[in-house]
């Protein structure tokens, strides 16, 4: 009688038909494998990202790129046996609705050789998503110098271990968790929120008040990867300064260079005329003459006996010398001092002489003495017509003097004297 009651009432409780379960999809037939697929680690979430679709859309903090790369070690070394190392696939790294990293390995390799570069690729790739540029320049240099993989993990932990604090860990593991479902278009359910909360450090909530909002509207998830402003690397900075003193270098040392080149390229289009190589710019005025004390104290003032003529000797030109000048090169001279004397010959062009020879002789008008000076050779080029040359000498302290240019080659002929004083002069 009990247990037809019992029969009874359980009868009425149960619905009369069974409820109709959801259709399934049908899997699709799996493509045949070398080997069977491993399972490094297993997380009870619903939801996954695979990384890389990931990082293509997120830019990491450092402490959540440190986390990923450590959790990448630990499962490498969860699962290492003697059988070999785990082959890894781009579409087999994943990241979970609670922020953990899984990774499923197609296969495995029995030399660490093979699977290096996939490893250190997964890494790098890793590090270069994040903020801090530094952090993947560290972890590239610690990943060259490994060689096996309790290396690696020693040196990688070693390199993450600064960017990484145990009181945050469960934080940026909701962060990671955030990034996921903002992936994935979604938003966290109130109890994966409440056990993230309860892991996580505590944030100070929003003040209580009145809301406009329907029951079960949740704000919408932001982009944490673009909440803080990216910090300018240090690479970028150096880069940035030496451009800057670059531009001043080329700004300062503007101005010589055009004019250097402007001067350069004068002389290019507009040479020296040769008709004006022989051509004396006008020299300056004579000095003036001393007082009258001087003058009655000069030689010139001495006597009133009229100087004597000069004769060379010499006709004013022979053979191809057709004339010869003897000129003040600064003015009038003075006796007793230095005098500087510009001698021009003239020559036949069609003789091309090649050379021509002279002397400059000082002859005192009162004495007769004569002192010759010493000789000055000239070139002459083919088909010139004049050569000159300045030559200095020194006169002697006489009241009456005349100096004069004589050739010796290739013909001899003497120039006109020049007199010092020029007029007046007695002895």
């Amino acid at each position: 009688m009990i247990e037809a009651v019992l029969g009874l009432s359980t009868s009425r409780s149960e619905p009369a038909q069974p409820r109709p379960e959801p259709e399934q999809p049908r899997p699709e037939p799996e493509q045949p494998r070398p080997e069977p697929e491993q399972r490094i680690d297993t997380d009870a979430g619903g939801g996954r990202v695979v990384l890389h679709g990931l990082l293509a859309i997120a830019t990491l903090t450092p402490a959540q790129a440190a986390l990923l790369v450590t959790d990448v070690i630990d499962q490498l070394e969860a699962v290492r046996c003697p059988d070999g190392y785990p082959i890894l696939r781009n579409h087999g790294v994943t990241v979970s609705d609670r922020g953990q990293l899984a990774i499923d390995a197609a296969g495995s390799a029995a030399s660490w050789d093979d699977v290096d570069d996939a490893v250190a690729s997964l890494l790098r790739s890793i590090a270069t998503n994040c903020r801090d540029r530094a952090l993947a320049d560290r972890l590239d240099e610690s990943m060259a110098r490994s060689t096996d993989l309790a290396d690696l993990a020693q040196r990688v932990r070693g390199t993450v271990a600064t960017e990484l604090d145990p009181s945050t860990t469960g934080r940026t593991r909701h962060q990671l968790a955030e990034l996921v479902s903002a992936t994935q278009g979604r938003t966290l359910s109130d109890d994966r929120v409440e056990t993230d909360r309860a892991n996580a450090e505590s944030r100070p909530s929003p003040a209580a008040g009145p809301s406009l909002a329907p029951k079960g509207w949740h704000p919408p998830v932001g982009n944490p990867w673009h909440r803080r402003r990216r910090r300018l690397s240090r690479r970028r900075g150096l880069l940035g300064l030496v451009s800057i003193l670059l531009l001043v270098g080329v700004v300062w040392a503007a101005p010589g260079a055009w004019s250097e080149l402007r001067r350069g390229w004068d002389a290019v289009l507009h040479p020296v005329n040769p008709s004006e190589l022989n051509h004396i710019s006008p020299v300056s005025p004579p000095p003036p003459a001393p007082p009258v004390a001087d003058q009655a104290n000069s030689p010139t003032a001495q006597g009133t006996a009229e100087a004597g003529p000069v004769h060379t000797g010499l006709p004013g030109s022979a053979g191809p010398i057709t004339r010869v000048t003897a000129t003040f090169a600064n003015g009038e001279c003075a006796t007793g001092q230095p005098c500087t004397m510009r001698v021009d010959v003239h020559v036949d062009p069609a003789a091309n002489v090649g050379a021509v020879t002279w002397h400059v002789s000082v002859y005192d008008r009162c004495s007769g003495a004569v002192h010759p000076g010493s000789d000055v050779t000239m070139p002459v080029p083919p088909g010139g017509q004049q050569v000159y040359g300045i030559t200095s000498v020194v006169l002697p302290p006489a009241p009456a003097l005349a100096v004069a240019a004589l050739t010796s080659a290739p013909a001899a002929a003497a120039s006109e004297p020049a007199f010092v004083p020029a007029e007046n002069a007695t002895c």
